[in-house]
């Protein structure tokens, strides 16, 4: 042993899923730079063809994913108070595929597993803390549309 720590070069399979999230997260955040935010706080989904949100239409109140396009095209252009103000998830979103993009990124250029796992195992904290704010974001954004009328 020299001291230096060893590294296991990441296998076929390891480096395929590598390269898989940095082609889905790079993607997310060169379209979120593509689409223009609509000043409304959601419906800029509708740039890709989708049709207008039928919960909102039908309740009069937005769905969890209200806003949360239009939160991540706020990111992407480095707006992080806006793309908070938004809807705080999609901020989330926003951190979360940069931070997979630049560790997919690292992995594949140094042939080395990803620095940081997806999978936490048998601690489902991080899933439940995801779903919490996924939650917590809808509700915020419920009372955001709410201020509107």
């Amino acid at each position: 042993m020299t001291g230096e720590s060893e590294h296991v070069p990441a296998v076929g399979a390891d480096r395929l899923q590598t390269t898989v999230l940095f082609a889905a997260s790079g993607a997310m955040l060169v379209l979120g730079r593509w689409l223009e935010p609509s000043p409304l706080g959601l419906g800029t989904h509708a740039q890709l063809g989708f049709p207008p949100c039928l919960f909102l239409k039908f309740t009069g109140i937005p769905c969890p994913n209200c806003g949360l396009t239009t939160s991540f095209a706020h990111a992407s252009r480095l707006q992080f108070i806006q793309a908070f103000l938004t809807q705080p998830f999609g901020l989330i979103v926003f951190l979360l595929a940069a931070t997979t993009a630049v560790f997919a990124c690292y992995s594949l250029l140094t042939r080395r597993p990803m620095p940081i796992q997806l999978n936490p195992g048998p601690n489902k904290t991080v899933w439940y803390s995801l779903a919490a704010c996924y939650v917590l974001g809808w509700i915020y954004k419920i009372f955001a549309v709410m201020q509107l009328y």
